[in-house]
């Protein structure tokens, strides 16, 4: 092993320490030493040659997510009635621990994508459906789940069907539950992502994933908030082309029942151009939909739509 990777390794066990103290002095040696060229070309060349026995981006990876483990715990363990500075030091703690996990990908994967999918995803996943981690990280998660692991054409390859399956699942009660700490926006583009994926990448949603659709539709006249409708129409836009091929009566009976409440959010809210372009294809599909072949008056013949 080279001094390089070998100073790293050292840094690696030294992040599982038990005093807090002796785990933050490491981090600063961590980040230097995860983007030293010496470093990064070694890494580099073993996560290319699959060897497991060398230390790689993985193995780093596997390490930092036992640190994150020991802090998030640490943190936990603190009062609850605690003063307002102290609330202030721990909400910065936890954006030191998202913001180093953010870092570390970056550094990862900067050149190409090294780390591997399955393990980035179901550590992600974890920590959004685990109850308390996911108040802790997972806004900040989300966000790297879109841009570092979705966004990624060759992650998309990697990603087995029961795994969109379960995005889609999760992603859609957090939209639902307002209540979680997550903007609704980023929860609304992880799930038409996540819908685009599990209709080219999979069998496909079944047919039962049409009411998560109608809930949110409803919710939103209710709530009075278009708050990321826009991507929720634009992933019911790509589901309804893949599922109106078998189930079209379905799929029509669904849109007579929510155009409604699009009329009424299009009358009583403020919409912008982006959510008003995406309800005008939304009612120009389900017309197709109804009449695939298109309709015939005495004053124009045959018009195709």
């Amino acid at each position: 092993m080279s001094l390089a990777l070998n100073d790293l390794l050292i840094c690696c066990r030294q992040l599982e320490h038990d005093r807090a103290s002796e785990r933050k002095k490491e981090v600063e040696k961590f980040k230097r030493l995860i983007r030293d060229p010496e470093t990064v070309q070694h890494l580099d060349r073993h996560s290319d040659a699959k060897q497991g026995k060398y230390l790689n981006w993985d193995a780093v990876f596997r390490f930092l997510q036992k640190y994150i483990q020991k802090e998030t715990e640490y943190l936990k363990t603190g009062r609850l009635n605690v003063s307002t500075s102290t609330q202030a030091t721990r909400q910065k703690k936890m954006q030191e621990i998202s913001s180093l996990v953010k870092y570390f990908i970056k550094c990862a994967n900067k050149r190409s994508p090294r780390l591997k999918c399955q393990e980035l995803l179901n550590y992600i996943m974890d920590t959004v459906k685990d109850s308390s981690d996911g108040t802790i990280y997972g806004a900040d998660y989300s966000n790297i789940l879109l841009k570092d692991i979705l966004s990624v054409r060759k992650y998309w390859c990697e990603i087995s069907q029961q795994q969109w399956l379960e995005l889609f699942s999760v992603y859609f009660r957090l939209y639902l539950n307002p209540s979680q700490d997550i903007n609704r926006v980023l929860v609304a583009r992880i799930i038409q992502a996540v819908t685009k994926g599990c209709c080219s990448q999979t069998d496909g949603l079944n047919s039962k994933s049409l009411d998560f659709f109608s809930k949110a539709i409803q919710n939103a006249r209710q709530e009075q908030s278009s708050a990321g409708l826009n991507h929720i129409l634009a992933a019911f836009i790509i589901f309804l082309k893949t599922l109106a091929i078998n189930f079209r009566i379905q799929v029509c009976d669904l849109g007579d029942e929510i155009l409604p409440t699009l009329l009424y959010i299009w009358i009583q809210h403020r919409l912008n151009d982006s959510l008003k372009e995406v309800i005008i294809e939304l009612f120009q599909l389900q017309v197709y939909i109804h009449h695939p072949k298109g309709a015939k008056t005495q004053e124009k013949g045959r018009e195709e739509i």
